[in-house]
């Protein structure tokens, strides 16, 4: 019968080291459950809302849209985003003017934002980088020439423009080009927050100001 006792004994302590610690396939648990491998979850998981703080102390993060305690699968693989979408625009055989009328990408400003993240041009016959600009004054002193390559939002959707400003693109002449534009696109409430009034900074003349952070920031 003492033998019966110690065993039970040892057990119950076991089990009372097992409740406070768990580890499934590690025998080293350093959190309340500390899985290694896969889990098949049947019920529901709650998530912890962090509020403000932004002091996590870990490198692994889990991104929601809401406060709801309902966690949803994201697969990039059949999803029509990611949280950062990389595409690359070839607009072939541009007049020598540029985009300056804009290319309409259909994509819904309510739910994305677009960024032009660079560009370059090519010679559409010949295909060669050798790309000049001339200014389109009969007194070339009379402008500077600007590159204008850039994302706005016109009805509601992200329309594209890229143009040298007061310039036509030359080599022998004026010739067509061809331009790539690097474009990311962020899908808004999901990696990127959306501050919907503009930050309003009244230079009065001058070159420098000292202006308020962003609120959040």
């Amino acid at each position: 019968m003492k033998n019966h006792y110690f065993l039970l004994a040892i057990l119950f302590i076991q089990s009372f080291g097992m409740f406070s610690q768990v580890g499934i396939n590690n025998p080293n648990p350093i959190a309340t459950l500390d899985v290694i491998g896969d889990v098949l979850l049947k019920d529901k998981l709650y998530l912890e809302n962090p509020g403000g703080d932004l002091n996590v102390t870990s490198s692994k993060l889990l991104v929601v849209k809401d406060n709801e305690t309902k966690l949803v699968k994201y697969d990039i693989g059949t999803s029509s985003y990611g949280p950062l979408n990389y595409i690359k625009f070839l607009f072939r055989d541009v007049s020598e003017y540029g985009l300056r009328d804009g290319y309409n990408t259909k994509i819904s400003a309510e739910k994305y934002t677009l960024a032009v993240h660079g560009y370059y041009l090519l010679i559409h016959d010949d295909q060669t980088t050798n790309v000049s600009f001339r200014s389109t004054a009969d007194n070339s002193d009379m402008y500077m020439e600007g590159h204008q390559f850039y994302a706005y939002v016109e009805n509601g959707e992200w329309w594209i423009k890229g143009f040298v400003q007061n310039s036509r693109s030359h080599r022998f002449g004026p010739m067509n080009t061809d331009i790539y534009m690097d474009v990311t696109i962020y899908r808004n409430d999901f990696i990127t927050k959306k501050w919907n009034d503009p930050i309003d900074v009244d230079m009065e003349k001058a070159t420098t100001k000292t202006v308020a952070t962003p609120e959040g920031f």
